[in-house]
């Protein structure tokens, strides 16, 4: 009886304690984001390095591990991206491609699609995660994004990526 009572005990105890909104990922969090990000915060020149996993099969033109993409991100105060102003290109500095996406300013997950141009809007590649307000990036770029051709991989590649706020 002394256990039951002091595991109720100890439930009520943490479960008390936990009255934040911002999940801590791994611990109870639900691994939908990294914690609340402003539009100042996610907003400006950020740096990707790509990095292959062996979820597909990454032939014909995929790109190179390590491979940098550079993005400028003009987030509105709605959470979208503005297409007008929000760019993203491979490192080094290139061709100045089209980006358009949406950003949740609660727990800082992106959406994000990536065009080869500002015409070509039948192929894309799509980049999730989550944004800090550290100004860091943890997530997955796909090529092609569901419903898009390719934009560099004939047959599909998956990159895990890590990002980094330069401005």
């Amino acid at each position: 009886m002394n256990r039951i009572l002091y595991a109720a005990t100890l439930t009520a105890l943490l479960a008390g304690c936990e009255s934040s909104t911002d999940p801590i990922e791994g611990v109870g969090g639900n691994g939908l984001g990294g914690g609340a990000v402003t539009q100042a915060q996610a907003s400006g020149d950020w740096s990707f390095t790509l990095r292959r996993t062996t979820t597909l099969s990454c032939t014909g033109g995929s790109l190179p591990d390590n491979q940098v993409m550079l993005a400028h991100f003009d987030v509105t105060n709605t959470g979208t991206l503005s297409t007008a102003t929000s760019t993203w290109q491979a490192s080094p500095p290139g061709t100045v491609r089209a980006l358009q996406g949406t950003l949740s300013f609660s727990n800082g997950r992106a959406t994000l699609t990536l065009f080869p141009s500002v015409t070509n809007t039948s192929s894309a590649m799509e980049l999730t995660g989550t944004v800090t307000a550290a100004g860091s990036f943890t997530g997955t770029l796909r090529d092609p994004a569901a419903g898009f051709t390719p934009v560099y991989s004939g047959s599909g590649c998956e990159y895990s990526v890590t990002g980094v706020k330069t401005g």
